[in-house]
């Protein structure tokens, strides 16, 4: 079995960091990534991502990444089930960091 995600793209706007129960950190940043091939329309269409670093990785983060950055991230998919009021359930996936790479020189070619 393998849990494997890997994106590449720039960040919409600087990390944000909470803490946690148990002086644990956690730090959510925003992914944006380009798809590599155009719309009907002759455009590229971009993608939004929430990704999540814990711990020994938030002090790095938080130092090294501001929003414009190119990065590489890699990481695995937790699954998490909640409960609405209404007593349904909905099943959905987060992004969980688990390695950082930066790409100072990563320029979006548009042809």
């Amino acid at each position: 079995m393998y849990n494997y995600f890997m994106l590449m793209g720039r960040l919409v706007k600087d990390p944000e960091i909470k803490e946690v129960k148990d002086q644990h950190q956690v730090l959510h940043l925003r992914l944006a990534v380009r798809r590599s091939f155009k719309n009907a329309n002759g455009t590229y269409d971009t993608d939004f991502y929430n990704i999540t670093f814990w711990d020994f990785l938030v002090d790095y983060v938080k130092e090294n990444l501001k929003k414009g950055v190119a990065v590489v991230v890699k990481g695995r998919l937790q699954s998490v089930t909640n409960q609405l009021a209404n007593g349904y359930h909905v099943d959905s996936c987060n992004l969980i960091g688990e390695k950082v790479m930066f790409f100072e020189n990563y320029h979006e070619n548009e042809s």
